[in-house]
């Protein structure tokens, strides 16, 4: 009997059995996650990130060394629970992703940074925005959505790169709203809340944003 067939899932942050079922009237062929129930052969948002992402899974890259230079000025992380905020907060301090990364409760709280960032007379400092997508008040959609119409009325100002890092499901129509919001991306944050387990996921996100031009 051969190996079951593997995919790599979203949700789940990892490579997965997957299972094959029958949807529709017509009994459509599709693949799911065995694990976690989500569906697989949908086409990737952002198939170069996201392949790199699942890429030689187990080898994090530098280890528990710090990028050299920061590549970004000023990150926001924003809508993780405080436990999970901390986790993400200190990986890209310590991994010295940014000069300065600022947490933030909520999409109204982010928007709140970004004016001022935007008004700013010595340059834009914050460039690049970490993302869950449900939050309290605005969430992280609907955030990005505001913050795309802002960023139109200055002139010569780039749209801040938006990295969606959750464990909400990508699916046709989130497909569309990270298009609609480019630069985005797209990272399944992985179902365990265990720092054993989100660290060395984390270090290679990290690794990857460090790379990207967007």
């Amino acid at each position: 009997m051969g190996e079951a067939e593997q995919k790599f899932c979203s949700r789940c942050g990892r490579q997965v059995e997957v299972v094959s079922v029958s949807t529709g009237v017509d009994g459509i062929e599709r693949l799911r996650c065995s694990n976690c129930g989500a569906f697989l052969d949908a086409e990737s948002v952002d198939a170069g990130f996201r392949e790199a992402l699942m890429s030689n899974e187990d080898q994090t890259p530098f280890s528990g060394e710090s990028i050299g230079i920061p590549t970004y000025d000023t990150v926001v992380v924003a809508g993780y629970r405080p436990d999970l905020m901390n986790i993400i907060v200190n990986e890209v301090s310590r991994k010295n992703l940014a000069r300065t990364v600022i947490p933030c409760e909520n999409g109204e709280e982010v928007i709140l940074k970004l004016i001022p960032d935007l008004n700013g007379t010595d340059g834009n400092h914050l460039n690049l925005l970490i993302l869950d997508v449900p939050m309290p008040y605005l969430n992280g959609i609907n955030a990005a959505i505001g913050i795309r119409a802002i960023e139109k009325n200055y002139s010569g100002h780039s749209p801040i790169p938006i990295l969606f890092l959750t464990r909400k499901p990508i699916d046709d129509t989130f497909k569309k709203v990270i298009k609609y919001l480019a630069p985005a991306k797209y990272a399944g944050l992985g179902p365990s809340d265990s720092a054993k387990d989100l660290v060395p996921r984390l270090a290679r996100i990290i690794a990857l944003l460090s790379q990207e031009g967007w």
